[in-house]
């Protein structure tokens, strides 16, 4: 028997957590937070208790309470076991967003993670620039005995476990014990996203992962399609995030209309956009090019792309980070010595007051501060996240300036706060006035309604369950044979 358990990522957008078990073998297709879960209970304030998370995330049905997925330290510690083997034998990774792959730094280690090579860069751009524990487990709740004899715990990184990541190649099969996996990529907002299709004991799956065709890998989605319609699928878990919208324009029409406005811009050209849609990003390098500009992005862009450019494989699909159209801004550091007396404070201490992955961008021949920023308006679009408005203090935007938010438009009210805090921040600056509206120029990284009907029709799976919706009677009208699940449900084949 082959069957399918949703733990997560139905009747709901995100949180996909699918349990697939197939003579004996069991393998999850990702592991990923519900934002409307988390938004139930937890805010920016409030969150899982660090020496309880488990405890917490299992007794608000956020977390599937099953023995030997999750770390042994956690485990232990949370008193859950922690010495049983684990029955999982891999998880599949679709994509390194966090509605995704958020809740991965929680499973056991030695459970392999099955991801395209973009995904594993972009995971270890989380590791690195952050906190995050994708890559590499940093035990917790150890002690230890000192030289004084004393009972100590251990603290930083005095345990790191790496995790078995095992990245696959587009298109080529293989095998997780009796199941064979056939990753197919699909145009997405983010690199390396990889819909699945499984073969099993009793029938077929298909997994559409986050698609559509209005990007620019829109022939990988199409290529999906077939593959699927020749597979003789009993099954298709079919997304639906935007099932309900109209036709969109296409990442092609972002970078037109980016570089109107830029054309017409007389001072500096402000941008704020997803910081690893690195399709966005090239829209914007292009809309620079085009407009006789530099793109200058911050440190953590630099690194993702210097991990792109260091691949094989990966080198050249995007600018490298010595590009002579990007620049890198240095923010200030935690003690702000970039624009300091270097006689007084050190070159060390200028270091120092970097963070190690950072430190090297100070270096670059293209790096740049707020002083080149101020004095050269108009020879930039400067990139700005929401989590780094503090700069435009320094960079001191002149009059004739703009600003293009290409982010998705608010869908909650605590990102409508979010929003309405970065207008207070672009009226501050008389970017626009209180009445005004910046430029919004945004396609999203899902399929309209037309797309997912054209999936949901050209596929031809014998059974069709939605996911990644709360909209599900639109696939109904397409298929005539649409499962619905709840979470926690299970599908057999």
């Amino acid at each position: 028997m082959t069957e399918i358990t949703f733990h997560g990522g139905v009747n709901d957008i995100g949180g996909n957590k699918f349990l697939v078990e197939s003579n004996g073998t069991k393998i999850f297709m990702d592991f990923g937070m519900s934002f409307s879960q988390e938004g139930q209970f937890f805010s920016q304030f409030l969150g899982a208790r660090t020496s309880n998370s488990l405890n917490d995330l299992f007794e608000l049905g956020i977390l599937p309470k099953i023995n030997g997925l999750y770390r042994r330290d956690y485990a232990k510690h949370m008193g859950f076991g922690g010495n049983e083997e684990t029955e999982i034998d891999a998880v599949l990774l679709t994509h390194a967003h966090v509605d995704h792959c958020a809740y991965i730094p929680y499973l056991r280690e030695d459970i392999p993670i099955y991801c395209s090579e973009e995904s594993k860069l972009i995971m270890q751009n989380f590791d690195e620039t952050g906190t995050d524990q994708y890559l590499t487990a940093k035990q917790r709740f150890q002690i230890y005995e000192n030289n004084k004899g004393e009972i100590s715990r251990a603290k930083g990184d005095k345990v790191a476990v790496p995790r078995t990541i095992k990245t696959f190649q587009s298109g080529k099969k293989f095998n997780i014990d009796s199941i064979e996996v056939q990753p197919l990529p699909v145009d997405h907002s983010i690199p390396g996203v990889h819909a699945f299709i499984l073969h099993t004991a009793n029938g077929s799956i298909g997994n559409t992962a986050d698609l559509r065709f209005h990007g620019r890998r829109k022939n990988d989605t199409e290529n999906f399609v077939q593959e699927c319609a020749q597979s003789d699928l009993d099954v298709l878990l079919c997304e639906g995030t935007r099932v309900n919208a109209p036709s969109s324009i296409t990442e092609y029409d972002v970078e037109e209309r980016i570089s109107d406005i830029v054309r017409d811009t007389k001072n500096l050209a402000i941008c704020g956009y997803p910081v690893r849609d690195l399709d966005r990003l090239l829209s914007f390098y292009i809309a620079a090019k085009n407009t006789n500009r530099d793109l200058v992005i911050d440190m953590k862009q630099a690194y993702l792309l210097k991990l792109f450019d260091a691949s094989d494989n990966l080198r050249g699909k995007y600018p490298s980070p010595t590009d002579k159209n990007i620049k890198i801004y240095i923010q200030r550091g935690s003690w702000g010595l970039i624009d300091k007396d270097i006689d007084v404070f050190s070159q060390k201490q200028l270091y120092e007051d970097y963070s190690s992955w950072q430190r090297e961008f100070l270096d670059y021949p293209n790096a740049v501060d707020y002083r080149d920023i101020a004095k050269n308006q108009n020879q930039y679009i400067f990139f700005c996240s929401d989590f780094r408005l503090q700069d435009l203090i320094d960079v001191k935007p002149s009059e004739g300036s703009t600003y293009i938010r290409s982010l998705t438009e608010p869908f909650n009210t605590e990102m409508e706060i979010k929003e309405d805090q970065v207008k207070n921040w672009m009226v501050h600056f008389g970017i626009i006035n209180r009445d005004q509206d910046w430029h919004q120029i945004h396609v999203s990284g899902h399929g309209d309604g037309e797309q997912i009907k054209y999936v949901v029709e050209n596929t031809n799976a014998k059974s069709l369950i939605p996911i990644h919706t709360v909209n599900d009677e639109y696939h109904k009208k397409w298929h005539k044979n649409v499962k619905t699940v709840n979470q926690h449900g299970t599908h057999q084949l």
